[in-house]
């Protein structure tokens, strides 16, 4: 195990840059996601990171020492991919052992590793089987105990879960997290999807157009986004983003949103930004669980305001109703209790949380504070 540090790093393939500066530490034990959607570079910066791509500029340092020179088999890293890459002709045993028997690890230590990993990923009655025979999540974990017997410095993970449907896939990330925390290893873990992302890492890293748009723990990503890409980007469903104009009152510094049957009010921080921003358009970001029922409403809260909304849909869910509000011009959704009793195509009172309300300029993107 060690920690990881990333360092001005830039990727090019001929005049296409797809990498920009990344930099990012992790620190010993860490469990870095990096997340954003398809084409944002997040693959590429794991290859480069296991040594599969070459860097344009930058560097890649592992516990103290520089890797950015070194051959991929020098590294100390070991790698998941997506697509299993298991040896079809192999028996799950040799799939775990072929790479130590590379390495020269003697017989009788390379069975004792073996069926180390195998009752921690609990496929021990699998050794004998070759891969065709095994279902995608029975794959998943022999790939997985591949690069576990290892036991390098750093874990890398691309994808593992995304060929799996979607219960399975929640198994698996359980087990993932489960390992985690019972090895302490230091892991860099790709996906496009902002719940595993949330629900694994203990730093995640945003990424767009090949740009870290943002870097910090699951709770700052999730309720302090630093711009409308990461704000819209994380969480399901979406933050509410709608378009409305900070004004002045009689009774304070007010935002002016356009509502079912006029303009609606609600109150907003007095924050020196804001205050600037007097008789000026701003997008106002919610997130739907910030927006709900009043019974449902955060009773800790005192920023807590409640305001007609014209209901267009309703949609149960189980666990929760979903309702889509029209707002600003645009839908947004409330996320009430499941037993919250709500009726499309009327209005219906509804609670706004504007502590937990955040605000962004609509040309730059960036957050106003």
């Amino acid at each position: 195990m060690a920690r990881l540090k990333i360092e001005n790093l830039y990727k090019a393939y001929g005049a296409t840059k797809v990498l920009k500066g990344i930099d990012l530490e992790i620190e010993d034990g860490g469990f870095l996601v990096l997340v954003g959607p398809s084409g944002c570079g997040k693959s590429t910066l794991l290859n480069c990171i296991a040594g599969l791509e070459d860097v344009t500029s930058g560097d890649v340092i592992i516990g103290e020492r520089s890797v950015t020179e070194l051959h991929p088999s020098k590294r100390d890293i070991a790698m998941v991919f997506q697509s299993y890459a298991l040896y079809p002709n192999m028996t799950v045993e040799k799939n775990i052992s072929f790479g130590l028997e590379i390495r020269g690890m003697t017989k009788p230590d390379r069975i004792k590793a073996i069926e180390e990993v195998a009752d921690m990923l609990q496929i021990r009655e699998l050794l004998k089987r070759k891969p065709s025979q095994l279902s995608g999540g029975q794959r998943q974990r022999v790939a997985m105990g591949r690069a576990l017997v290892r036991n390098p410095q750093v874990f890398l993970f691309d994808e593992p879960l995304s060929n799996l449907d979607a219960k399975l896939r929640v198994d698996m990330r359980t087990e993932i997290k489960r390992l985690h925390k019972r090895m302490g290893t230091t892991i860099v873990y790709v996906t496009h999807d902002q719940i595993e992302a949330l629900t694994l890492a203990t730093r995640i890293a945003v990424m767009k157009d090949g740009i870290v748009q943002q870097f910090g723990t699951p709770d700052q990503i999730y309720n302090d986004p630093v711009n409308m890409f990461v704000a819209d980007f994380m969480g399901s469903p979406a933050m509410n983003l709608l378009p409305g104009k900070v004004v002045k009152k009689a009774d304070g510094l007010m935002l002016s949103l356009d509502g079912h049957d006029g303009v609606m009010l609600l109150p907003v921080p007095l924050t020196d930004d804001l205050q600037a921003r007097v008789g000026k358009r701003v997008i106002f970001g919610i997130r739907p669980e910030a927006f709900t029922d009043p019974q449902g409403a955060d009773r800790e809260s005192k920023q807590v305001e409640k305001r007609d909304c014209f209901v267009e849909v309703v949609e149960p869910a189980g666990s929760d109703t979903f309702a889509v509000v029209k707002l600003g011009g645009k839908s947004a959704v409330a996320r009430l209790r499941a037993d919250a009793h709500i009726v499309a195509e009327t209005v219906t009172g509804l609670a706004f949380n504007m502590g937990k309300a955040v605000f962004f300029d609509p040309d730059s993107g960036e957050r106003i504070k």
